[in-house]
């Protein structure tokens, strides 16, 4: 393993297969805490000290992501950041929008508001639950105005390419949002290949909810105004006698209309210094041989597996179809071992492994499911 399980709050005696779900907590977080609460003491040079370390995450998010740390907002999860990007686009009726059937709903829901001004959501069908690059191309036309998918695929463990996916979409004239929360953390992100991009922090990223990760392609995106204002919009507080006169910050500060969740800024932090300490190509070489451990052993079984084979199409998830997931999980759960059941009533489980476990991690679990009655299900 990369961090050993003493690391972690909580792992004793746990197989923890679930960080597509929730990760745990590292016991270093704990100083990080104690950081925040001695600096929240000094007044003035409290809120220099907050917006120091959020300048510090933020750099390590740049790196992270392959992008300027001026482009990197910080918001309370990747959902605000979805609802930013729906607000602040001018769209037009006869606009459509692209998304897949197999996108979790803060991905999708958004958009569906526009309907209501005369935009179109179209949603490209999964073929054996990989959505192919051919298919978002015969969706397009000349009136699309967005493609928002995700890199990796929280239902399904897919991984597609942001090179091949920017390529296709800029080439019709559309702009291209990602979500990243499946990948950020696991395998690489090049961000810059999106003209918008968000990340929730929990998981891979081994932060916390309260922090949420929005990137803004400048280059692409020069003139997005933030559609959400507050004092922390404008480069400067504007005047008492012209509280109204403001000029937005020239980063993606400017989509920050208030005080960051400072306190999940400072645990984001760490997690970020462990995380690009180890390295993001050393992680993904050891979390896609565990997963493609766990992919073999449970297709040998004989269960419906989701996710692709090959390691450039997948991550850290690794799903498979089961007429009663919760009969799967609670069989797991008996023997200390945690996978993340299904969602919409769907009979999907996914596993999940990082870097804080091992093969004698996925020797367990496969184990364990040798016990378990494989069954099949399709979609309700």
């Amino acid at each position: 393993m990369l961090i050993p399980t003493s690391d972690f709050i909580g792992l004793e005696g746990l197989t923890h297969l679930c960080a597509g779900g929730e990760t745990p907590m590292l016991k270093s977080h704990a100083n990080a805490v104690n950081r925040f609460m001695g600096d929240k003491v000094w007044g003035e040079e409290s809120r220099e000290r907050f917006e120091s370390t959020s300048q510090q995450c933020k750099s390590k998010i740049g790196q992270l992501l392959h992008v300027d740390a001026e482009e990197i907002a910080l918001l309370a999860h990747s959902s605000e950041g979805v609802n930013l990007l729906a607000h602040a686009l001018p769209w037009k009726s006869g606009d459509n929008i692209i998304v897949a059937d197999v996108e979790f709903p803060s991905d999708v829901l958004p958009w569906k508001r526009l309907e209501k001004i005369g935009v179109e959501v179209r949603i490209v069908k999964n073929r054996n639950w990989s959505i192919n690059l051919e298919d978002i191309d015969a969706a397009m036309d000349e009136n699309t105005r967005l493609v928002a998918i995700s890199h990796v695929s929280y239902f399904t463990g897919q991984r597609l390419s942001l090179s091949e996916l920017a390529d296709l979409v800029h080439s019709k004239g559309a702009l291209l949002h990602v979500d990243a929360t499946h990948a950020a953390g696991v395998v690489p992100v090049e961000a810059y290949h999106a003209d918008t991009l968000v990340s929730s922090c929990y998981k891979w990223l081994l932060g916390v909810h309260g922090a949420g990760i929005f990137y803004w392609n400048r280059a692409s995106l020069p003139d997005l105004e933030p559609p959400f204002l507050g004092w922390h919009t404008p480069l400067s507080i504007p005047e008492w006698n012209e509280p109204g006169a403001y000029t937005p910050r020239p980063d993606a500060g400017r989509f920050e209309p208030g005080n960051e969740g400072f306190i999940s800024v400072y645990i984001l932090d760490n997690a970020l210094g462990r995380l690009l300490e180890i390295g993001i190509p050393s992680i993904e070489k050891y979390v896609l041989g565990l997963s493609s451990q766990v992919w073999e052993g449970l297709n040998d079984l004989g269960w419906e597996m989701m996710t692709p084979r090959e390691s450039e199409h997948s991550a850290g998830n690794v799903c498979f179809m089961a007429e009663n997931i919760k009969q799967v999980t609670d069989a797991l759960e008996e023997k200390g071992i945690y996978i993340w059941g299904s969602y919409g009533g769907v009979g999907r489980a996914r596993v999940s492994t990082h870097l804080y476990n091992s093969e004698d991690d996925v020797a367990k679990f496969l184990n364990a499911m040798k016990e378990i009655p494989v069954t099949h299900a399709q979609p309700a």
